[in-house]
């Protein structure tokens, strides 16, 4: 059954008041008669934010505020992430221990930092992907042929050609476990998004080295690992074009900003920086929506543009108009990919990876190319 179209936008804002990572929205988490917890509930689980959810309310003691078989459903899903994200900071210790071991130190992105002690609050609760760590150019290859000499392996019908060479990431690479795989970055971002913007050599320079019980590594800059999110999210998953925006890069976002040293950033002189390169508009809709939802004010200094006003309404207009935001956002997409066509149709490398893809999405269950040829 669809919802009606003004209440996707109330749901957003009534499951953004339970997270209240900022700590100011508790005249919005007092509970309406009206409360709709399984559309709550449906929400949270689609952007990957249920088990933030449970232990934002437990740590908050408002359990009781949840009727049963949802606060029972959150609870497993919750359990099932910590048991999950257990055996992923055993695949992290691991893959960092290698990479020690053959001098190589990682720079941790993302949601790896998660796994590390003294995050911000709840963020071992945080669901998680892949491991993304980054290690420089000339070391990129060598690091993956360690974790390769240890046993980790590629996903099948993917290998080491499946990433071109200018890609930002090497061909994710699985634990011997099985249960989690790493993605070693040359770049932070793709090439969609200006590398003057964030580039992986701005990071090393003011990153952190932390030692993790004896492991050595890399922790950007809170002003890098904001900007990571943002723009990572706004310009490389084009969600300030589409108006498409995932909630637990929100929360995630917000709860990095409401830490005590994120008041000492300069969020003008950043913002000029990002103008420059035409990036400066994408995180200011991604701080105005933030705004909207969480209630965290605008850092000082900041002012909004016609450019970044129009990209947060699209976000409530998708919200407000699924279906049509849906179907806006496939021809906007098809739209911008076509001046690209010609050149990627003069690229001999774009072919057998647009068959891949189509292959793979076609007839998922047929064996790869390689496969094939040692049956």
């Amino acid at each position: 059954m669809t919802m009606p179209l003004a209440a996707h936008a109330s749901q957003w804002l009534d499951l953004a008041a339970l997270l209240d990572p900022a700590g100011v929205l508790s005249d919005r988490v007092v509970a309406p008669p009206d409360r709709d917890w399984l559309a709550l509930f449906r929400l949270a689980t689609a952007h990957l934010v249920a088990p933030s959810l449970y232990a934002t309310l437990a740590a908050r003691v408002q359990l009781d505020r949840i009727p049963p078989d949802i606060r029972e459903a959150l609870a497993a899903l919750h359990a099932l992430n910590d048991q999950r994200n257990r055996r992923l900071r055993t695949v992290l210790r691991d893959t960092v221990q290698l990479l020690n071991q053959a001098s190589i130190e990682p720079l941790l992105l993302k949601g790896a930092i998660a796994l590390l002690p003294g995050q911000y609050p709840h963020a071992f609760a945080r669901m998680l992907g892949d491991l993304d760590l980054a290690v420089a150019e000339p070391e990129t290859h060598r690091a993956a042929e360690v974790l390769q000499a240890a046993g980790y392996d590629y996903a099948p019908n993917t290998g080491p050609a499946h990433h071109a060479t200018s890609h930002h990431h090497l061909t994710p690479l699985f634990h011997p476990s099985g249960d989690g795989y790493v993605e070693i970055h040359r770049e932070l971002l793709a090439d969609r998004v200006p590398k003057a913007a964030l580039s992986l050599a701005m990071v090393q320079a003011r990153a952190r080295l932390v030692d993790w019980d004896g492991l050595r590594v890399w922790i950007p800059a809170l002003e890098h690992r904001l900007l990571h999110n943002a723009l990572h999210h706004q310009l490389q998953d084009q969600a300030f074009f589409f108006g498409r925006l995932s909630l637990r890069q929100l929360l995630e976002f917000t709860q990095l900003r409401a830490l005590p040293d994120a008041a000492d950033l300069d969020w003008p002189s950043l913002l000029q920086r990002l103008d420059a390169v035409g990036a400066g508009d994408a995180l200011r809709s991604y701080l105005l929506v933030a705004q909207r939802l969480f209630g965290q004010p605008l850092p000082d200094g900041v002012f909004l543009t016609r450019t970044a006003l129009r990209a947060e309404g699209r976000f409530w207009f998708r919200l407000r108009h699924p279906r049509l935001g849906r179907g806006l956002e496939w021809l906007a997409r098809y739209r911008r990919r076509l001046p690209n066509l010609p050149k990627r149709l003069l690229t001999p490398s774009w072919y057998p990876i647009k068959y891949r893809s189509l292959r793979q999405r076609w007839f998922p269950s047929r064996p790869s190319l390689d496969e094939e040829r040692h049956e």
